[in-house]
């Protein structure tokens, strides 16, 4: 409980960015057995309740982990299953001190099957409202699916009219799925470019299971303003010491690292070297509900596995909101509130 540990009140009163959290991961258990009834979608474990479901969120690769994600998103077919995933997402990072959070979604996922896409829009502006009234600043990042190129044109119409229709809901159009050089970027360069040109930002994902060249194709082909996951960049001292010069930042998301095998172990992640190097990071959560984590856990995970206390943490809080797509007087207010937490009175130290 927060008053016997003061580190956790700390990290949970600071005012935080979540700047990489996928709206069909962050579904919890009890939200997807009530979705999957009212729709007769089947879910991995659903027979043994919340607690099936919740065991099999549990993943021994990639591929496991995609078959999950993509029976959850079989759950959202109506404005009102996208609102409610919206405002229970929105609901649990207000708990934990996030007063900005920029949430990918996969529009085309739910189009192909039939959704329309004004059913769509609807349910992210309403729930995006709730959001609002709950102190918290809510902006999508519609994104693209590796190998599906022909998806790229539609995804940025749709975030073109979500944006129509709830000026600041889009923060920028993403791009994530599997990479590789069976899904080159050539045939989507010109949608990014003309994303660019409308005025949304670059926010791909990039440098999680390929390595550096990954990251620089993020960086010089899609020119990207922010990389979702990119640490695989520490392979290259060359790349991360161009990547801190241009201070393009990392959304970092270890939970999701060791439990899809990015790394072995928290311990083993790269972060505290990247840091070091002077690269721009923010820590987010990826899927929490599939992942078992929220955004207070990341944050005191790593203060337990690199030895952090107040200050690093307070620093990568800092980071998360100077990064975020929001407007300047926000930030500002923001990074003000952080700065008079006061700290707890004692740090952490080793956690089991």
């Amino acid at each position: 409980m927060d008053h016997d540990d003061p580190l956790r009140a700390f990290v949970r009163a600071l005012p935080k960015a979540e700047l990489h959290v996928h709206l069909e991961g962050s579904i919890p258990p009890e939200l997807a057995l009530v979705l999957a009834a009212r729709h007769g979608v089947r879910l991995p474990g659903g027979e043994g309740g919340v607690q099936g479901v919740r065991a099999a969120f549990r993943f021994v690769d990639f591929r496991r982990f995609i078959e999950v994600y993509l029976a959850l998103s079989r759950c959202l077919r109506t404005v009102t299953d996208v609102r409610e995933v919206v405002v229970a997402l929105a609901e649990r990072v207000a708990a934990q001190g996030v007063v900005h959070a920029e949430v990918t979604f996969t529009p085309m996922t739910h189009m192909t099957r039939g959704v329309p896409a004004d059913a769509l829009i609807e349910g992210l502006v309403e729930g995006r409202a709730r959001a609002a009234e709950l102190g918290v600043s809510l902006m999508f990042v519609p994104d693209i699916v590796r190998g599906f190129a022909d998806q790229a044109a539609p995804t940025l119409d749709f975030a073109l009219a979500l944006r129509r229709r709830d000026d600041g809901a889009v923060a920028g159009l993403g791009l994530a799925g599997p990479e590789g050089d069976e899904h080159p970027l050539g045939p989507v360069l010109d949608v990014f470019a003309r994303a660019r040109a409308e005025g949304l930002r670059s926010l791909p994902h990039a440098g999680e299971f390929l390595g550096p060249p990954s990251v620089r194709a993020a960086m010089d082909e899609l020119v990207a303003d922010r990389i979702g996951h990119g640490v695989r960049v520490i392979e290259d001292a060359t790349l991360v010491a161009e990547l801190a010069a241009r201070q393009i930042p990392l959304e970092v998301c270890p939970s999701s690292n060791v439990a899809l095998g990015v790394v072995a172990a928290l311990g083993d992640h790269p972060l505290p070297r990247l840091i070091a190097a002077g690269v721009a990071v923010s820590l987010a959560t990826d899927d929490p509900a599939l992942f078992g984590v929220d955004l207070v856990d990341e944050y005191l995970r790593c203060a337990g596995a690199f030895g952090w206390g107040a200050d690093e943490l307070r620093g990568l809080a800092e980071a998360s909101l100077r990064h975020a797509s929001a407007g300047p007087d926000d930030r500002a207010a923001w990074l003000a509130a952080a700065a008079a937490v006061p700290g707890p009175n004692r740090f952490i130290g080793d956690m089991p």
